[in-house]
This record gives structure tokens, C-alpha cells and sequence, in this order.
């Protein structure tokens, strides 16, 4: 006989048990319910794309994405590694079947090859709400809207939505005095700005060969940020002036800012901040980062920006976008360290026992009439035979209530109603069981 197979998982994945889905599944019903009610609409696509779809045809395409093949051939596959691209796919592949403005959210799991770290997994689940058609501000600012709701939603109360604009950071090079060809190096050094601080993002600079000189203009633009969000672009067009770019910037910024205060987010929950850079090459004006203020090492949960550009990669069509994504797993990990969600042993709150075979269809009366009026309800369907041993069972799923009926209870049409959480049990009739039960589930 053959040896067994070791049922280990590859490097970088893991597997989520009911204890761990129930509150993820909560959460992703929270976040899925605040995207309906700001009218974006549900798409969902494959996890594999071409792979050309996915790099964009670039032979210098950095990233590391996952390949996937048949065992006799059809290469040229990859999985995904966001749902950004797979959305640009789509609207250029339907022009005629999506109405623009286009707002959309999706769930899925995308795929990495980064090295597995604490908290970083190869494999996971973003959510993305999107916005394509429009190059309105107010478009932007609906997002910054977006991100401070859900977060609020899901019991978050300190968090900080940082806004930039990648205009402004194009304009960078002319103002500081260097070379554009390096701005994206610039750009992700500066991005580090909260994690090492201006000491260390100078020492990287030089090592790009910025002079004294360059370096005190990008510190003296950075140091701008200390400013109200007012205060920063008005002395941000003083200060870049001569950046026909950057005055777009600024000037996208201030619609964008008083379109999040129509919109109700309170000062406190955002701010400018012009270190904000966002990693992914495709983002053309602003960007959205989101720190929680009492975990911030474990970095932005909810980020991302504009980028009217990705969706010509695909057609003639120019179709502006902006957008954020939410890392789950990151955000659950943030819920579980700051107690805002706990772990949750069953989705049923009510186990009907089940020992008695005499009387299990009379149980089983019970528990659809429980169900039909949508009380999450399991019968017990294990070895177990006695009322104590299920009782332990109950016990250890954490039910809220038990309901005992054998022999006894059948003859008058009652069943006892077991309070897990008092430790009481009363009997009741079946005409007043429901509301027996409701009436211990409301505490």
C-alpha cells in the first residue's frame, strides 16, 4: 500500500477554518453592503488572464505573478495579481454592454510570488470599488467618501486617509532640479517617508546621486505636509508655480477637498499628504493611502488612486478611472489586534438535540419551523446519544440556545428552551417556542 501524501500547504498559503470565516465572511458582508448603498455594482472575473493582459507586454514587467499551464501545453497564462487589470480588460472588451460611469466592486483572490512574510501571504483576497468614465474630481472624492464609511462600518473610529496627487509628484523633478528619468526612484523613497523619517529618505536620495541642493528643495517640498490641508495647496501653488502640471495638481486637490467635505468626512479622518507616492506605475493623478492610527506599522489597508491611462493598453478608447482596493487580510488582522471582531464558533445560534429516536421527527418539526422563520438553526447529527454529550457539543460550538424535546415533550407539544448563557431551561408549547427562542437571542 502506498505511503499517504503529506497534506502540507506550498510557502506563502494557508488555509482558513469556520473560526477564522465566519468573522471574515461578516466582514466581507459589511463592506460588500456600504459599496451597494454608494451605487457600485457587482463583476467578478477569472483568476487566470493572459498573461501579456496582466504585464501589459512589458518585457521588464517587475512584478512577480504566478505562470499556469496545461500539462500538454496552452501557455502564456498567469493569475492574476490584482483586479485593477482585469477591470480595464473588461470595459474595453464590452464597450457596448456597460454603461459609463462604470462603478464597480469586486472580491476575489488574487496571487503574488513575493517572499512570505508575517501577515503577507502569496495568496489573497482583495476588494475593489472602481470608477470609470469620469475625470471629475467628485469622482475621486466619492472614494475618499467610500473608504471612510466602510472603515467606520467595520468598527474602526482611528484611522487617517492620507490624499495626493501624482501630478504634483510629476512636477517634482523641474521644482527640486533633477533628472526626470529618475522621479520613480525619487518617488518610492519618499513613499517611505512615515517608516524611517526624512533621515533616512535623504540618505537614499543621495545615493541617487541628489546634491545638497535638490535635497533641501524635496525636504522643503515635503515639509509643507505640517500645514492644514488648505494651507498646503495654497503655499503648494506658491511654491510650484512654474509646474504646469503641479498646478493641475493642486488645482484637482482642491476640488477633490471640497468635495469630501460636501460629502461629510470629517477633517480628522483625512488629510493632504504629499509623501504619498503609490507603488503601481499605472496611477496618473490622485492617490489614496489609509493608515490606522493605532496599528500604523501594519501599513495602508485601504489605497489606491486614479489612472486614466491603464485602460488604452487595451483599446483606442480613453476611458479615465480612479479606484481603491481594500487588503483584506491585512484589515481582518488589523480587526482581530484591536478587538473590533472575535472569532465565532458556529453560523447557527440554536441546536435542536437529538436523542431520542422515537422522537426525531418531531425535532426535526421543530427545526423547520425555526428555519422558516430564519432562525439560524443545526440539528445534531453526530454519535453522540446522550443529552450530555450533545450538551458538550453545544458547549463547545458556542450555541446560544439548545432546545430538548424527546418522548416527554412530544405528548404535550412543548420543547425545552435552554438559555446556554444563563444556564436556564424553561418548557414551552409550540405555538410560543418562536418567541421563546427570539426572546433569548435579543440578549
Amino acid at each position: 500500500m502506498s505511503d499517504n501524501i503529506d497534506p502540507k500547504l506550498p510557502g506563502g498559503f494557508r488555509d482558513y477554518l469556520p473560526a477564522d470565516m465566519i468573522p471574515r465572511q461578516k466582514m466581507l458582508d459589511t463592506i460588500r453592503t456600504v459599496f451597494e448603498r454608494f451605487g457600485f455594482l457587482p463583476l467578478d472575473t477569472p483568476g487566470i488572464e493572459r498573461e501579456e493582459v496582466l504585464t501589459g507586454g512589458d518585457p521588464n514587467f517587475k512584478m512577480q505573478i504566478f505562470q499556469a499551464r496545461l500539462r500538454d501545453g496552452d501557455d502564456g497564462l498567469a493569475l492574476r495579481f490584482d483586479l485593477t487589470v482585469p477591470l480595464a480588460r473588461v470595459v474595453s472588451l464590452y464597450p457596448e454592454d456597460i454603461e459609463k460611469p462604470f462603478k464597480r466592486y469586486q472580491a476575489g483572490k488574487v496571487w503574488r510570488g513575493e517572499k512570505p512574510q508575517a501577515g503577507r501571504f502569496r495568496e489573497f483576497i482583495q476588494f475593489d470599488a472602481d470608477i470609470v468614465g469620469t475625470t471629475r474630481p467628485s469622482a475621486d472624492a466619492e472614494i475618499v467618501s467610500l473608504i471612510y464609511e466602510t472603515l467606520r462600518a467595520l468598527g474602526f473610529t482611528r484611522f487617517i486617509i492620507r490624499v495626493n496627487s501624482r501630478r504634483i509628484l510629476n512636477g517634482l523633478p523641474q521644482f527640486a532640479g533633477y533628472n526626470a528619468d529618475i522621479n520613480t526612484d525619487v518617488l518610492r523613497i519618499i513613499d517611505k517617508l512615515e517608516k524611517i523619517s526624512w533621515d533616512g529618505v535623504s540618505g537614499e536620495l543621495s545615493d541617487l546621486s541628489l546634491e545638497q541642493p535638490q535635497l533641501e528643495k524635496i525636504k522643503q517640498f515635503l515639509d509643507l505636509q505640517s500645514y492644514g490641508s488648505k494651507d498646503v495647496l495654497a503655499r503648494l501653488s506658491e511654491l510650484m508655480g512654474t509646474s504646469v502640471e503641479a498646478t493641475e495638481g493642486v488645482e484637482e486637490l482642491s476640488k477633490i477637498s471640497a468635495s469630501v467635505k460636501a460629502l461629510g468626512v470629517p477633517d480628522e479622518a483625512w488629510t493632504i499628504d504629499l509623501s504619498v507616492a503609490r507603488g503601481l506605475g499605472y496611477y496618473t493623478g490622485a492617490v489614496f493611502e489609509t493608515t490606522l492610527l493605532d496599528i500604523p506599522e501594519i501599513g495602508s489597508v485601504f489605497s489606491g488612486g486614479r489612472y486614466d491611462g491603464l485602460v488604452s493598453r487595451f483599446s483606442a478608447q480613453n476611458l479615465p478611472a480612479t479606484g481603491a482596493s481594500i487588503g483584506v487580510d491585512r484589515l481582518f488582522s488589523a480587526m482581530e489586534k484591536l478587538g473590533i471582531v472575535k472569532r465565532e464558533q458556529s453560523i447557527a445560534r440554536v441546536l435542536v438535540l437529538n436523542f431520542d429516536a422515537e422522537s426525531e421527527e418531531y425535532c426535526q418539526r421543530i427545526v423547520a419551523m425555526l428555519r422558516a422563520d430564519n432562525i439560524p438553526t443545526e440539528f445534531y447529527l453526530g454519535k453522540e446519544v446522550t443529552i450530555k454529550g450533545q450538551l458538550g457539543y453545544a458547549a463547545k460550538r458556542e450555541f446560544s440556545v439548545v432546545i430538548v424535546a424527546g418522548g416527554s415533550e412530544q405528548s404535550k407539544s412543548t420543547a425545552q428552551v435552554k438559555d446556554m448563557l444563563a444556564r436556564t431551561q424553561k418548557e414551552f408549547g409550540l405555538d410560543s417556542l418562536l418567541s421563546a427562542v427570539k426572546g433569548v437571542l435579543a440578549k
